[in-house]
């Protein structure tokens, strides 16, 4: 009877330690969300540049008689297929569930061609031809944190994408439509044209190691601005590297394709732009 004592004592103590241990004496995990980057700062500015690959054409028609010009604008008029393009974006987080974001570049891509000898759908052109493209592409979008854990974090995004189309048209020489000359011996189109249409996406990143994430994002456009119509589709993958917490390198790539109607009142323009590429930059939080 004078030894229970000791044998109670010696099982309260292998059961009593791990009991206090897990209640007070182990300290809550900090939290590792993407810390060291900018998902952890409430303002995000980068700049970066983009070396893309471009497929657009146009086709015009005439209301009235049914005739169209046919533009490839790569293709038969050598509007140049690549170009390197600066980039800037930016992030505004006021709360870990809510953000606001935009991204914003421009393209400028001309080619002149001599004495060309061509036939543009109905349109038949001898003599000289510019083609230039100043178009401008501009993405505003509200961001709402669907999943966060301690690796990865979902964003659903809402919002504006605007294409700003600017492309010149000038044919000068021998031109018949449908065989018929064109009166003066020049032919011209100009698009200046601001198509916002709304966006929908997905943006999904995920913490490979404390430095290292990847991240995969979708977007798609479609809607109806005036007499604009339009859809357009986006992919993104990218990975990004922390230097520190201010500082942080992104590459990646990019897909989009747009299709657009512009329904004026004596002419319809069909509108194909599309490019892919490659991107990477530099981005400063704060």
């Amino acid at each position: 009877m004078k030894r229970s004592p000791p044998i109670l004592l010696a099982i309260i103590s292998m059961i009593s330690p791990p009991i206090v241990f897990s209640q007070e004496s182990v300290p809550e995990p900090e939290s590792k969300s993407f810390r060291g980057n900018e998902f952890d700062q409430k303002f995000t500015l980068g700049l970066a540049a983009g070396y893309f690959i471009f497929d657009t054409n146009f086709n015009i028609v005439d209301k009235d008689t049914g005739r169209n010009l046919f533009i490839d604008a790569e293709g038969t008029l050598g509007l140049p297929q690549t170009q390197l393009t600066p980039m800037i974006y930016g992030v505004y987080r006021p709360s870990r569930r809510h953000g606001f974001g935009f991204s914003y570049f421009g393209i400028r891509r001309e080619t002149t061609l001599l004495a060309i000898d061509e036939n543009l759908g109905d349109f038949n052109i001898t003599g000289d031809v510019v083609l230039s493209d100043r178009t401008r592409f501009l993405t505003l979008s509200y961001n709402l944190t669907v999943f966060e854990d301690d690796r990865a974090i979902v964003l659903a995004s809402f919002g504006l994408n605007a294409i700003d189309l600017r492309y010149q048209f000038v044919a000068e020489g021998d031109i018949t439509q449908g065989g018929q000359p064109v009166r003066g011996g020049r032919y011209e189109e100009v698009f200046n044209q601001l198509a916002p249409l709304p966006m929908v996406g997905i943006d999904a990143w995920f913490a490979v190691t404390p430095k290292w994430a990847i991240g995969s994002k979708l977007s798609l456009v479609a809607g109806k601005y005036e007499d604009i119509s339009g859809a357009a589709f986006e992919a993104l993958v990218r990975t990004r590297y922390s230097f520190n917490r201010r500082i942080g390198a992104v590459f990646g790539v990019n897909y989009f394709d747009a299709a657009l109607n512009i329904d004026k009142q004596e002419v319809r323009n069909e509108v194909r732009y599309g490019f892919n590429g490659v991107f990477g930059g530099i981005d400063l939080s704060f």
